[in-house]
């Protein structure tokens, strides 16, 4: 029973890693598409793929310079109302 049951942890271990691996490619894909690089965070990654969605469309919307108080402000709106939503706020 002992052999079957390290088996068992060897083969989850292994599935584990696999997941891992698949999700951080997905991650990284959808960073070059959205052309981001993240140097550390502590927020979770559907909030961060969420912010670098609404970001880049700020930006994509922007003639010529940056207006980083608009960036900020259709940030700060796009989580409001995500909150909202949640019922947080």
């Amino acid at each position: 029973m002992e052999v079957a049951e390290l088996e068992l942890e060897r083969r989850s271990r292994f599935l584990n890693s696999l997941i891992e691996k698949k999700k951080a490619k997905e991650q990284q894909e959808q960073y070059d598409r959205l052309n981001v690089s993240v140097r550390a965070s502590d927020m979770p990654i559907p909030l961060q793929t969420r912010a670098f969605k609404c970001a880049r469309e700020q930006l994509d919307s922007m003639p010529g310079k940056l207006h980083s108080k608009r960036l900020a402000l259709a940030l700060k709106k796009e989580f409001d109302q995500h909150m909202v939503q949640l019922g947080i706020a």
